[in-house]
């Protein structure tokens, strides 16, 4: 073999032992906060050329959490406060990927940019409440939410649920360890149920893990897998479900999470299998809402899906939970209360200035 021939395959070696070293160094010591920060030298530049634009006060929403620090600099530019609207938590959040050098860094970047803010708001009440403590700001709630006229054209969907077995579906990802469907087969095995009973079906980047788990349970055959799906066809799939599975961490570090998806569920009114932790908001508002069931335990999970089994066999359908189950929960409304809580900051008269996207704020 020549020596052109063999340099191609020795660069491609050495690439592949280099590669997962360059990728933790990008990500852990120069993509900081998170990759958007290279794009913040472009926001930068457009910040100072916003023509006509006269506002009064600048909302910006995270994750990614580099958009603080346009928000900041844009604010001081035009001597008007800032809100920094939290979809997710920063460093105070239970899923915080990185180490713990890597944290006290973020943690410094994110106490100096947050503490700038005129107001901090965030998805739930415990959420509000720590960010208040360590960062010591002002802090609010503004829910996540559903968007109605995102469901108006599936309302067909919900009466064509007469045929075939209980389907029980989830759409997102698998958190192994922290947001897994085991109990759940656990529950199923204990059944003795076949596919012409019940099927679970998981869309999500992340079934490998559920089709794993499956197997390890004796469940397969119960169990339907496939990849993600766009949002139009994953609220098609929630409409079509008779229970939908709300998947959550059974941990303490779980007490402020809503998930996104608990909206897109209370809007398509289907009952809710919750696993996860029963001390949450998310747990609270399904049994203020009588939306569903909240368990861990997988006697107690198959004892729910048996009360569904028999009304599927009874009647054909798991009835609909009644429309007040999301009363209140919808994105105008939350995005409302953002603008009444930015008036706030500017005074009675004023009017506040926001431009954001509702679809990204509220998922």
């Amino acid at each position: 073999m020549t020596l052109e021939a063999r340099t191609p395959d020795r660069a491609v070696r050495l690439w592949s032992k280099l590669r997962p070293k360059l990728t933790w160094i990008f990500r852990h010591m120069i993509a900081v906060p998170d990759r958007e920060v290279f794009s913040l030298g472009t926001l930068l530049r457009h910040s100072r050329d916003l023509g006509g634009w006269e506002p009064q006060v600048v909302v910006v929403s995270g994750p990614p959490f580099s958009t603080l620090f346009v928000a900041r600099r844009i604010a001081r530019q035009r001597g008007i406060p800032w809100v920094a609207d939290y979809r997710d938590l920063w460093t105070l959040s239970s899923y915080y990927p990185w180490g713990r050098i890597r944290r006290r860094v973020d943690r410094a970047l994110e106490s100096r940019v947050v503490q700038s803010a005129a107001l901090v708001t965030t998805v739930s009440q415990p959420f509000a409440d720590e960010m208040q403590c360590t960062f010591s700001v002002r802090s609010e709630v503004v829910l996540n939410g559903y968007d109605p006229s995102d469901l108006a054209p599936l309302a067909l969907v919900s009466e064509e649920r007469s045929a075939g077995p209980l389907r029980i579906v989830y759409a997102g990802e698998i958190y192994e360890g922290k947001r897994d469907p085991e109990p759940l087969f656990t529950a199923l095995a204990s059944m003795g149920l076949g596919p012409d009973q019940v099927l679970v079906e998981f869309r999500g980047d992340s079934v490998h893990l559920v089709e794993a788990a499956a197997r390890r349970h004796g469940v397969a055959e119960l169990v339907r897998c496939g990849p993600r799906l766009p949002y139009t066809e994953s609220l098609v799939l929630q409409q079509g479900a008779d229970v939908l599975l709300l998947l959550m961490w059974n941990n303490p570090g779980e007490r402020g999470v809503y998930s996104g998806k608990l909206f897109e569920y209370l809007g398509v009114r289907r009952p809710i299998l919750m696993l996860g932790f029963p001390g949450s908001v998310a747990a609270d508002l399904i049994r203020d809402r009588e939306a569903g069931v909240i368990a861990n335990d997988p006697d107690d999970i198959a004892a729910a899906v048996r009360r569904w089994l028999v009304l599927k066999q009874a009647t054909g359908v798991v009835p609909l939970l009644p429309e007040t189950v999301s009363a209140g929960l919808t994105r105008q409304e939350q995005s409302e209360r953002l603008r009444q809580l930015c008036e706030t900051l500017i005074g009675d008269n004023g009017s506040a200035v926001v431009h954001e996207d509702e679809r990204d704020a509220g998922s």
